[in-house]
């Protein structure tokens, strides 16, 4: 089974998406599969900072970058 998620990426120069992974992706797998550096970026769910190390649900993820890209 899979989970979709609808990203909103902020202060990127990344375009938002839909991504769709299984059931038990943890963020952490999100970010690696979206080719972020975990260390440069925030996740929010609901407005509310998520761990890097949860796994992930359903519905919208909102990933700020902290950190410039170069």
């Amino acid at each position: 089974m899979t989970i979709t998620l609808d990203i909103e990426l902020v202060n990127s120069d990344l375009s938002n998406k839909k991504l769709t992974v299984p059931i038990d992706t943890t963020y952490e797998n999100v970010l690696d599969i979206l080719g972020i550096n975990q260390e440069t970026v925030l996740l929010l769910k609901d407005k509310k900072a998520v761990p890097i190390d949860g796994i992930a649900v359903p519905g919208n993820l909102t990933i700020m970058c902290i950190a410039s890209q170069g």
